[in-house]
């Protein structure tokens, strides 16, 4: 996610106080709702995490700037997360780094029991690292964390647009998170979304255009991830033919590939799914489509240079082209884009690889 990125610290045991403080449903939502702060004027910011920790720092600018009154255990939380974040980022494994996690946390409880929803930039700071350097696609805990959060302060999207309104830098730092929960419950096969519709509604075009992701790809993405198809196979490979169709091999371009990679794993999954709950004779002819497809994201990946920005965002497309390989030309060029990941200046992804080698063992291929 950016290649100013640098090595990262030994992850501690620490627990995440997202997942382990509890938030109770009575208490005074009014008294937490912050007072309107003064909007920045829009500048474009990555969507990767050197992106995210710019975005911290300019929310952390804009509260020292402003003449509201915030309480002073938010305000300490913003500039310990983003202390820790910076050292997280620069690789450091000291004493110092150690302490500044284990103070940020400590000011991330605090806050979240008292029901602030700046608490929200301290549990997507720790989200973005989980990401990062938990174990691929399991990213639940925070997540969670923030919805039972948010639930406190808003009940429908009419809400969470006064509350983004308020708090500048918030609607960026949700949008990541919903996506997150996307491409984790894909990864996990589990249909257990956290958050709802009307949160993903945040997304913006210019978020999904800099991961390179389709807008209608997404959508099915989401139809996925909801369990949707298990009510409708027919529809399901109607959509994963239209992802197809939409397919342009013959263009270069980093968008281009981008585009083949997330539409060819929306189709791959789709049809393997489709393929699961058919009891019609054509699981072969489903088998051979789907490895002409991973065929082409794998084609995908391998011309798409590692330093493009869209190139750390493809983890998803990877994983679950990788988990549907059949071959081991298909293996190799997976494996390549997991160890690309960790030769990243900020490592990432760390086990995405031995998940894929684990699930090729089983199914014989190495």
């Amino acid at each position: 996610m950016g290649n100013k990125e640098r090595r990262k610290e030994q992850p501690t045991s620490q627990k995440s106080p997202s997942s382990s403080s509890p938030l109770s449903q009575d208490r005074d939502r009014s008294s937490q709702e912050p007072q309107s702060l003064r909007v920045p004027s829009t500048k474009h910011i990555p969507i990767n995490l050197n992106g995210f920790i710019d975005l911290l720092s300019e929310f952390y600018q804009e509260i020292q700037s402003s003449k509201q009154e915030l309480p002073d255990e938010t305000i300490e939380l913003i500039s310990h997360t983003l202390s820790y974040a910076r050292l997280r980022l620069q690789g450091a494994n000291d004493d110092d780094s150690i302490q500044s996690h284990l103070v940020a946390l400590t000011n991330l409880s605090r806050v979240i029991d008292s029901a602030h929803p700046i608490a929200l930039f301290g549990i997507g700071t720790f989200a973005m690292f989980e990401v990062c350097c938990g174990s691929f696609g399991n990213w639940q805990r925070h997540l969670h964390g923030a919805r039972s959060l948010l639930d406190l302060h808003c009940t429908n999207k009419a809400e969470l647009d006064a509350l983004t309104e308020r708090i500048p830098g918030l609607a960026d730092v949700l949008a990541y998170l919903v996506w997150f929960d996307v491409m984790g419950t894909l990864n996990r096969g589990d249909n257990d979304l956290i958050f709802d519709n009307w949160h993903r509604k945040i997304l913006t075009q210019d978020f999904l255009d800099w991961v390179g992701c389709p807008p209608d790809t997404f959508e099915l993405f989401v139809y996925l991830a909801k369990g949707e198809h298990d009510l409708d196979p027919i529809d399901l490979s109607s959509r994963a033919m239209q992802q197809i169709l939409r397919i342009n091999t013959n263009n270069l371009t980093d968008v281009s590939l981008a585009d083949v990679a997330y539409r060819g794993s929306a189709a791959i999954i789709s049809f393997a799914r489709t393929a699961k709950g058919s009891l019609s004779p054509s699981t072969q002819i489903h088998a051979d489509v789907i490895s002409s497809m991973v065929d082409k994201v794998c084609d995908a990946i391998s011309k798409m240079p590692t330093s493009s920005r869209f190139y750390v965002h493809l983890a998803t497309s990877a994983y679950l082209t990788g988990m549907h390989a059949c071959t081991g030309d298909q293996c190799e060029v997976v494996r390549g884009y997991w160890r690309n990941c960790q030769l990243c200046d900020f490592p990432r992804y760390p086990d995405g690889q031995e998940q894929c080698e684990r699930r090729w063992r089983e199914k014989g291929i190495i």
